[in-house]
């Protein structure tokens, strides 16, 4: 066999394999931003911590499957292109592995997009309850003009 063509199914399946994992890391992200936003919901402020270091490990994760993929893709000519820039360049084979990896990874984005948006809605209204028991803010929302949030101030 010759060794580029043996290189790049190397490569294209290294790149495959970091694109399946990464599809699973945002998944797990997405489980984990929801269970923050029902922690927030149900005013579990506790179990928010445990949450946030899940989500920091993650994140860590994710940047080290996407330096993964940033280096297979370049041996495969690709690196900087999008999903669908990669299924045009990428030979037939190639797209009929990659075509369902990349429609799983769009849709676990957007519900991860959706999950993140719920909970900053919900984290944002648990702050202001905080600030109004505190006595820091006014009734909007905002912080009271006379009473500065000390609270918005330092943890946010």
């Amino acid at each position: 066999m010759d060794y580029n063509k043996e290189g790049r199914e190397d490569a294209f399946h290294s790149f495959a394999q970091a694109l399946q994992q990464l599809s699973g890391v945002v998944r797990q992200l997405t489980e984990a931003e929801t269970a923050k936003a029902e922690a927030a919901a149900a005013r579990e402020h506790k179990r928010m911590d445990s949450f946030l270091k899940e989500e920091q490990a993650l994140i860590l994760k994710v940047r080290g499957l996407e330096q993964q993929r940033d280096r297979h893709a370049a041996v495969l000519g690709w690196k900087g292109l999008t999903f669908r820039q990669v299924l045009k360049a990428a030979s037939e084979e190639e797209a009929a592995v990659l075509s369902p990896i990349f429609s799983a990874m769009e849709e676990n984005l957007a519900q991860l997009t959706d999950a993140k948006e719920t909970a900053g809605r919900i984290i944002t209204t648990r702050l202001r309850e905080f600030e109004l028991l505190l006595g820091t803010g006014s009734a909007d929302g905002a912080p009271g003009a006379e009473a500065p949030s000390y609270f918005h101030n330092k943890y946010v």
